[in-house]
């Protein structure tokens, strides 16, 4: 004899399900995480925790922004930062080699963090519009990776996390749901490298 569920049972478990299809909606994206993390704990004690990282960027006159971050035995080292076209005056495409750079600074450790890359001048060459990534550890990549950018609202917003041959961290960001332009929150790495470390 097959039992009835009663009415109200039947419900409360087809909302419940309901729910979750929508809540779990960015649970690929943090399964993904959750095992490049892993990946992360294990390689970075095997290198030292020594490595280069690239992020990079568009302004919104379409210029290319590129700061990269090296990091030995865990501590950041340095910041280089440059924006760049790779067109020249007559609209001509240029490889990245010849790209021309129209910014840059460079930080060692004992000067992260003195260049906001901001000019109070209204002069082309100031390229005032540009703006550096933060002087941050993969580490602390992946914990603002988590808070800030994985933890929206999975109805409004396309959550994706990618990762790189290593299952390294790659790609961490958001896509508003309402927006025609095109509006991508977070974080997006080009290049990354272990590095040789001294211990």
């Amino acid at each position: 004899m097959i039992k009835k569920i009663p009415y109200f049972l039947l419900v409360a478990l087809i909302l419940n399900c309901t729910n979750e299809v929508d809540n779990n909606s960015n649970a690929k994206p943090l399964a993904t995480f959750k095992m490049s993390l892993d990946y992360w704990s294990n390689l970075k004690q095997l290198h030292n925790a020594s490595y280069n990282y690239t992020v990079s960027s568009k302004t919104e006159l379409g210029y290319n922004c590129n700061t990269s971050i090296t990091v030995e035995n865990g501590i950041i080292m340095s910041r280089a930062f440059e924006v760049y076209t790779q067109y020249d005056d007559e609209a001509n495409y240029l490889d990245f080699e010849n790209r021309i750079i129209l910014k840059s600074f460079f930080e060692d450790k004992t000067a992260l963090g003195t260049h906001n890359c901001k000019s109070n001048d209204d002069d082309y060459n100031s390229i005032s519009f540009c703006n550096a990534a933060p002087a941050l550890t993969i580490d602390e990549l992946y914990n603002t990776c988590l808070k800030k950018y994985l933890s929206v609202n999975p109805t409004s917003n396309e959550i994706n996390f990618n990762v790189d041959d290593e299952n390294l961290l790659k790609e961490c960001y958001y896509t508003s749901n309402t927006c025609d332009d095109d509006c991508s929150f977070g974080i997006k790495l080009t290049h990354f490298e272990w590095l040789q470390s001294d211990s």
